[in-house]
């Protein structure tokens, strides 16, 4: 029965909805022997290095993927053994406890009792949110292939080149085909490759393997390109990792921060080769949701989260108020509030809502959202309005200061004070608008004097966007939800404010402007198709000698290659690229590699730390060659 694109689809959809706890679908079988999927050609490991994947021309941007099936089952039957020998050992370990705690008994405090710092104790310690411990949660996530033995992967190529039609349908049959291979010799062949182009042009491709980077496989490489007839034209491409996209228990969808720099040269291939002046860099900023690492000043981010939550509550009256301070006790709030009671009483001016000289407004927010509960501001907003009620508050507020909290001040002024009556949600609401005014003021002059962005410009675009909303969102604050997008555009640019050199600091006010233009219209055109998420990703290009260099390349790029081709004519005979890879995504792949790699030694004491040298820090690599082979139509 020949093989339906449906029936890919169908095993992809319950891949995707698996469990953790799940077993894995049962595969699609070709010749009742080989695993066969559909995947995006974007998401192979070696391919997805390419600059521009469409420039390989091939007829679909899904390729088939095909190995074996057997590694599901071994990790199953792995993990059964694995198992019953822990539960074998756990059965001994308790029984020589039994024994020890005989010979131990009356022992307390004994030279034999020791104590070792678990995660669990440090958890208990200090709980999980508000400590991150590097490195505990990275995992190395590693493509899923389970690779089939070099010759039977070219075997199985030629007899699908001959006889594929009458195992798949006309849909399935014209996609490419990738071969997941494995050679216990360096070079090892990894995939193989073979189809059609959008010209309908036969191509085949093979990746190989060669290794780390050493200077034998870096004249191996100038060898293999030398014999696919590559051009003397160069494209180089180096990525390096700004903020890398790794989750934790307090940062679930997190973002990154990618330098990704390409340029041409004319000179023989050089492994590893530093990117001239004239490189273009193209930064690419995915923010995530709720990462803080994005926000140089933290209490922004907090805050902000704090408002969408108190605006959230509001909309939906059944939910709780997550107060996002450290617990402070209550008695040192009241006395907070009354020193700026007994400050205000004493200055009758307008205060300027900056980072120096805050409103009065602000200070009573900074003092309420440290509160643990609703009560407790209830309290506090009660003991500030009493203030008013016998004419203390002597402070000015600012025009543009739409709180109910600033009309009672100017209401006090005036003697048509009625002290409101404070419940649940009305304390929610004065705490919300005071922290919208209070993170306004911040955001504005952020933007003006860090990144030199007109403060009439952004409150009006902030405006703008609420009066937007305001028709379009219907469930949040508007108000609220318009602080979003700009608190986003402004943990964005400050990211690239950090790559530039400072004589390039002309360029943030346009690059604010692209920014604030795309979250915020992004943003209203979801509101208004009654959608919620919204990406907030930017991606601009510079030339590197904008960049500060040494903010981001002290660190080495993760990823390196080297693109050419040959042509014959106008035809494109061949597409070669050599890759270097800090964390190769093939687990066969990286257990080869490793086999020979050397051991670095560590030898550190207390008056010297040995660096490890170049060639030892080259070796980290991992060393690809993929060429792509055109054959013209006879």
């Amino acid at each position: 029965m020949a093989l339906k694109l449906e029936d890919l689809h169908n095993y992809n959809t319950l891949v995707a909805a698996k469990g953790e706890e799940d077993e894995e679908p049962t595969p699609v079988l070709l010749l009742n022997k080989y695993r066969i999927r559909l995947l995006p050609l974007s998401s192979l490991p070696f391919v997805q290095n390419y600059s521009n994947i469409s420039q390989l021309s091939l007829n679909s941007d899904d390729v088939l993927v095909i190995d074996s099936p057997i590694g599901a089952t071994e990790k199953y039957s792995k993990k059964s053994i694995e198992n019953s020998k822990k539960s074998m050992i756990k059965e001994e370990d308790e029984s020589m406890e039994m024994e020890e705690d005989k010979e131990n008994e009356g022992g307390e405090n004994g030279p034999l009792v020791t104590s070792f710092l678990t995660l669990e104790k440090l958890q208990k310690g200090a709980p999980l949110n508000d400590i991150e411990i590097v490195g505990l949660d990275c995992e190395v996530q590693f493509f899923d292939a389970n690779p089939i033995p070099f010759e039977d992967g070219v075997s199985l190529q030629r007899f699908l080149r001959l006889e594929s039609s009458a195992h798949f349908s006309p849909a399935v049959d014209k996609l490419p085909i990738w071969i997941s291979t494995i050679s216990q010799n360096i070079p090892s062949v990894c995939w193989i490759a073979s189809g059609r182009t959008q010209k309908n042009i036969q191509f085949s491709g093979v990746t190989r393997v060669i290794g780390h980077f050493n200077e034998i496989n870096q004249k191996l490489i100038k060898q293999l390109n030398e014999a696919a007839g590559a051009a003397q034209v160069n494209r180089y491409r180096a990525v390096y990792d700004g903020i890398r996209k790794i989750a934790t228990p307090t940062r679930e969808s997190p973002g990154e921060v990618i330098i990704d720099m390409r340029w041409n040269t004319k000179s023989s291939l050089v492994l590893l080769e530093q990117p001239d002046n004239a490189a273009d860099c193209i930064i690419k900023i995915d923010l995530g949701w709720r990462d803080n690492r994005f926000f140089i000043d933290e209490s922004i981010f907090e805050q902000l989260f704090f408002v969408l939550n108190l605006a959230d509550v509001l909309a939906n009256p059944e939910k709780e108020v997550i107060f996002p301070m450290e617990y402070v006790k209550f008695g040192d709030l009241v006395k907070e509030m009354d020193d700026i009671v007994e400050a205000c009483s004493h200055e009758d001016n307008v205060f300027a809502s900056n980072e120096k000289n805050e409103e009065v407004t602000d200070k009573v927010w900074n003092i309420v959202r440290k509160c643990g509960d609703i009560k407790h501001a209830t309290m506090l907003f009660k003991n500030f309005l009493q203030a008013l009620t016998y004419g203390k508050i002597k402070s000015h507020v600012q025009e543009g200061n739409k709180s109910h909290l600033a009309s009672l001040i100017r209401a006090s002024k005036t003697c048509d004070f009625r002290m409101p009556i404070l419940e649940r949600l009305s304390t929610i609401e004065m705490m919300m608008e005071i922290g919208v005014e209070s993170l306004r003021g911040r955001i504005i002059n952020k933007f003006s004097s860090t990144l030199q962005f007109p403060a009439d410009e952004l409150t009006f675009i902030l405006k703008t966007c609420e009066n937007e909303l305001t028709t379009g969102e219907g469930a949040l604050n508007s108000s609220v939800v318009s602080l979003l997008p700009i608190t986003m555009a402004l943990a964005t640019v400050n990211q690239i404010f950090g790559l530039l050199n400072e004589k390039d600091y002309v360029l943030l006010p346009e690059l604010a402007r692209r920014v604030l233009t795309k979250f915020t219209s992004g943003m209203i055109e979801k509101a208004k198709r009654g959608e919620t998420e919204t990406d907030y990703t930017f991606e601009t290009t510079l030339p590197l000698l904008r960049m500060s260099k040494e903010k981001f390349m002290d660190k080495r790029p993760r990823i390196w290659t080297c693109e050419n081709m040959s042509t014959v004519g106008a035809h494109c005979q061949t597409r070669i690229m050599t890759s270097l890879e800090l964390e190769s995504s093939m687990e066969h792949v990286s257990r080869i590699v490793n086999a020979g790699r050397p051991i670095r030694e560590i030898v550190e004491t207390e008056e010297t730390q040995r660096k490890p040298t170049i060639e030892e820090l080259n070796a980290d690599y991992t060393v690809s060659h993929t060429v792509f082979s055109y054959l013209p139509k006879m």
